[in-house]
């Protein structure tokens, strides 16, 4: 839900005093596009400040839903604004409000295939300078420069937060060495296999890791070929298993070749009453069955059970459990998500 007030949305209930960051390496350890798992799954991994910057102000400014970045996590990234960077003052209000202004003219007119570009244009630029460059070319020039105006008034005060990318670069640094790391890479190869859609070399995924406050959830979405996750201080690569799988789900989803998403498409939608009800709910249900189950039962912690919650909705973590057993099946049998398959898991929707 966006808030209607943006001064509402930084004066948070729950002051206290200001503290500096801890101190952090002079440089970031990530290469740039780095492979996290390596063959025979290629997940380049990317660290860099001006993603964690967007992504911060979209949750600041509560900025969710098709276009954005922020999600379940947004009053965690508001709490530690507050616990290290103290109460917002009027000029971080009216700059908060002018990014958001920024932000939401772009979404006007360009339709819902084309609401992530502006988004686009900073996850695919190298820096903050060429990222704010590019948004300006797709801006008109009052709303470039709002948007401009306030990332940069917010560089300096994110930077005490991002403290050079410390925690997703531990975080990379721990998955080096997870013994565990070639049976993902074969597990999500074998995903691949299973929904016909191997990447291209030339556009390979790309995760994109932001920090996040300890004791909250993880936000993660996929945005075209960015996988961005949310990071917590001291995860190792098991912590994060489950959405870096279902975010790796739907992006081999959605790069399916048009011809055979078509035929899956109209396989679901000829099984009455619910196909097409169905078709909505698997874009989140089988990802996490995939993601939720079987990956986090085999390379997560061991906290795994079919009792907790997979999925924040209920219908759809009824759901992605009610098709587990089948999807389990046909990757253990090297079976593809094909119309057969398909008929199959929404037989089983109601």
């Amino acid at each position: 839900m966006r808030s209607g007030s943006i001064a509402l949305a930084l004066s948070l209930s729950l002051a206290a005093p200001a503290a500096d960051a801890p101190s952090a390496p002079a440089e970031p350890v990530v290469s740039e596009r780095e492979l996290l798992l390596g063959a025979p799954y290629q997940l380049e991994v990317s660290v860099a400040f001006h993603k964690g910057l967007l992504h911060w102000l979209d949750s600041l400014a509560t900025l969710t839903g098709s276009g954005f970045t922020a999600g379940k996590t947004i009053e965690a990234h508001r709490r530690e604004y507050e616990r290290i960077l103290g109460l917002p003052k009027p000029v971080d209000q009216r700059m908060l409000t002018r990014f958001r202004e920024g932000r939401l003219a772009y979404a006007p007119g360009v339709g819902e295939a084309g609401r992530d570009g502006l988004t686009l244009a900073f996850l695919e630029a190298a820096d903050l300078g060429e990222a704010l460059d590019r948004a300006s070319a797709m801006l008109a020039p009052e709303a470039g420069k709002d948007l401009a105006d306030a990332m940069r008034h917010f560089e300096p005060l994110y930077r005490r937060i991002w403290r050079n990318g410390m925690v997703p670069d531990s975080f990379v640094a721990r998955a080096r060495g997870d013994a565990r790391r070639a049976d993902l890479a074969s597990f999500l190869a074998g995903v691949a296999r299973f929904s016909g859609a191997a990447p291209d070399p030339a556009s390979l995924p790309q995760l994109v890791l932001v920090p996040v406050p300890s004791g909250s959830g993880t936000h993660a979405q996929a945005i075209g070929r960015f996988l961005l996750v949310e990071i917590r201080p001291g995860e190792s690569l098991k912590d994060e298993v489950a959405p870096i799988v279902h975010e790796n789900v739907h992006f081999l989803f959605y790069n399916m070749p048009p011809a055979r998403l078509e035929a899956l498409r109209r396989a679901t939608f000829a099984v009455e009453p619910w196909g097409a009800e169905a078709w909505g709910m698997l874009a989140e249900a089988l990802p996490t069955a995939i993601g939720q189950g079987l990956a986090d039962r085999a390379y997560g912690d061991q906290s795994w059970s079919l009792d907790q919650p997979w999925y924040h909705d209920p219908a759809i973590d009824g759901y992605a459990k009610r098709i587990f057993p089948l999807v389990e099946g046909a990757l253990a049998e090297g079976r593809p998500l094909d119309e057969a398959l398909i008929a199959q898991l929404v037989a089983v929707y109601r």
